[in-house]
C-alpha cells in the first residue's frame, strides 16, 4: 500500500509549468532568446530554468530591440517550498512571465562616418601582434601605426 502511494506521488510530481509570454508592438517580430530563434511575436515559450535571459526582437523597418530579462521564480517554486508544492502536493501550478516592448521605427544602418571609424580600428587590430594594439593606438583609432 505504501509503495503504491509513493509511486503515485512520484508520478504526479513536478506538474508545475512555466511560460515566457513575449509580445511586441507591432506584432510579427522575430524573437531570439539567448541567441536562438524561437518564433515570432506574440508567442508563449515554455521553460524550465529561471534566471537571466537575453531577449532580442527583429522586425524589418524597426530598430533591433535586445534586453536582459530576469525571469524570477514564483513563491511556490523557490527552495524549499517547491519540495512541498511540486512533490508532495502537485497541484499543477502554472506561471507566466510576461515581456512586452514597443519597437522603434528605423533602419539600424551604420552611418558612413561611424563605419569609417570602425574600419580604422579594425585595421589597427589587424596589424597588431598577439599582445594587442599599443596603448596609444588603442586609445586613438585615428593614430597611424608606428613605422617598422
Amino acid at each position: 500500500m505504501w509503495l503504491a502511494l509513493a509511486c503515485a506521488a512520484l508520478l504526479g510530481a513536478c506538474r508545475a509549468t512555466s511560460e515566457l509570454a513575449i509580445d511586441s508592438d507591432p506584432a510579427g517580430a522575430e524573437v531570439r532568446v539567448d541567441d536562438v530563434v524561437v518564433g515570432t511575436t506574440p508567442m508563449r515559450l515554455p521553460f524550465k530554468d529561471y534566471g537571466t535571459r537575453r531577449i532580442t526582437l527583429y522586425k524589418p523597418g524597426y530598430l533591433t530591440n535586445s534586453q536582459l530579462v530576469v525571469v524570477e521564480p514564483p513563491w511556490y517554486a523557490t527552495f524549499p517550498i517547491d519540495l512541498v508544492t511540486e512533490v508532495l502536493f502537485p497541484v499543477g501550478w502554472h506561471h507566466v512571465q510576461r515581456f512586452q516592448t514597443t519597437l522603434e521605427p528605423g533602419t539600424g544602418t551604420i552611418a558612413s562616418p561611424e563605419l569609417a571609424v570602425v574600419l580604422r580600428r579594425a585595421e589597427v587590430l589587424r596589424r597588431a601582434g598577439p599582445e594587442g594594439p599599443k596603448r596609444e593606438l588603442a586609445s586613438g583609432a585615428d593614430a597611424a601605426p608606428p613605422p617598422r
